[in-house]
């Protein structure tokens, strides 16, 4: 069952990473790139420093080559502001803790200075559920779905979210559409044309 975190239960994931951790900075990008990007958590531990940033100046879309996607699909991603702001924080916080910022250089890196793996980041964010006191089950998925969601509810086209997600079928994209009962009733009132006029 997927479960899509509200944006109270995201703040608070948010809001218990600490900025003084050693890797507090790292952790936060990580969550936000993953909420603003709907990247899948492969992709995630896959990213290098050339995928997002040119010269230390994050790009504004990521290409995603096909070796770091499922079913080898590559895809372009534009970044938000949002998105953009995490990763020059990243990049900032990896050059002061003295990891590569080389273009060939993993993103995220662990105190080893070695690429962080797809079980690490799951631990992560199930550390930081815990610790956000968080009863629902939140994986690097439900960020991932929690984005589908926002783009749906924000353009209503299912076809862009299917771009964004990479998704092949479009039945695969369709379960991020949840409509509530006043997206039902405004679609509903749209068709209202009055009483027809008749000569």
């Amino acid at each position: 069952m997927r479960v899509v975190p509200s944006q109270s239960e995201t703040e608070r994931l948010l809001c218990v990473i600490d900025p003084r951790d050693p890797f507090g900075p790292r952790d936060r990008a990580l969550v936000e790139l993953a909420m603003h990007t709907g990247l899948r958590v492969s992709e995630l531990a896959g990213l290098d420093v050339f995928h997002v940033a040119h010269q230390g100046v994050p790009r504004q879309t990521l290409h995603l080559p096909r070796s770091i996607t499922k079913g080898a699909r590559e895809r372009t991603v534009p970044l938000n502001q949002t998105a953009r702001r995490a990763i020059a924080n990243l990049l900032a916080f990896n050059q002061k803790r003295g990891f590569s910022v080389a273009a060939q250089a993993p993103l995220f890196v662990t105190r080893k200075h070695e690429r962080v793996s797809v079980r690490l980041i799951q631990r992560l964010i199930e550390e930081l559920r815990q610790r956000a006191g968080l009863d629902a089950p939140l994986t690097p998925h439900g960020l991932r779905h929690l984005f589908a969601t926002q783009v749906t509810q924000a353009t209503g086209n299912l076809r862009i979210v299917q771009k964004l997600l990479g998704h092949r079928k479009l039945n695969t994209t369709a379960i991020y559409s949840h409509p509530t009962s006043a997206d039902l009733a405004a679609a509903v009132q749209a068709i209202s044309g009055g009483a027809p006029r008749c000569v």
